[in-house]
């Protein structure tokens, strides 16, 4: 979205010091990695990557190649820097493409994963929604899996009140219709939060079958976390969807 090309920097200094923040990184992505499964010698797709917040990491868990694809080209020119930093073994695994999610007509190697975090709420239509489902199904492979985080269609805003969550300077204000706002530190921008069953009506229609939703939550190896983040559990801000490709696009 443009608002991550101009307002880059204060996105970014915000997200690095909420990663800072063990319990929030583990919280961002351990349920996803558990319904997602190894990526170790798999190749993934990243959806809406920014600057390869979850690329690296999928990198690092021995994934065969990551594609990561982003709407904002100072994200992506900011995810290629560091890419040139990597091992020249390692740049050849990992790479970044630019397009609108929602319309475009990309077609890459199909895939065994694809993943990314935070990615539904950027759809401001429901044909928008589609558009994202139909790229997914269109660059799986038949026996791939989509894993990912999105906002939550089941959340209940007048609930949505975590004190960590307002700890780490994260929040989303809530208006009568989709649309909303999201701010984390000094950085803000607009998301929309579509009920399930237009959610699940426009990705079947996309070509995807299987959908699941579970709630982000933390390991049982973490009591200490799960109690700090009781009310987050309880009722989550975003959850992990998945799914499987239905036929081809």
């Amino acid at each position: 979205m443009a608002d991550y090309d101009l307002d880059t920097d204060a996105y970014l200094n915000t997200i690095s010091s909420v990663d800072e923040q063990d319990d929030l990184d583990i919280f961002s992505t351990h349920t996803l990695f558990e319904t997602m499964g190894d990526p170790a010698g798999k190749s993934v797709i990243d959806l809406c990557c920014g600057d390869g917040r979850l690329s690296w990491k999928l990198l690092e868990m021995g994934a065969k190649s990551v594609i990561g694809v982003d709407i904002s080209g100072e994200m992506l020119k900011r995810a290629e820097e560091k890419r040139k930093l990597l091992p020249v073994d390692e740049q050849e695994r990992i790479g970044f493409v630019r397009a609108d999610l929602r319309n475009s007509g990309l077609t890459l190697p199909p895939v065994d994963i694809v993943t990314g975090l935070y990615v539904f709420h950027y759809a401001d239509t429901p044909e928008g929604i589609w558009g994202m489902g139909r790229f997914i199904s269109r660059n799986l492979k038949a026996d791939g899996r989509c894993a990912l985080v999105t906002l939550s269609p089941d959340l209940d805003p007048e609930g949505d009140h975590s004190l960590a969550q307002a700890e780490a300077g994260i929040s989303i204000q809530y208006q009568s219709g989709p649309e909303s706002r999201f701010r984390i530190g000094e950085f803000s921008c607009p998301v929309w939060r579509w009920d399930r069953d237009v959610l699940e009506r426009e990705l079947g229609m996309a070509g995807l079958r299987d959908i699941a939703w579970e709630g982000t939550d933390l390991p049982d190896s973490r009591p200490d976390l799960q109690a700090r983040y009781m009310e987050w559990r309880k009722n989550p801000q975003c959850v992990v969807f998945s799914a499987r490709r239905a036929r081809l696009i």
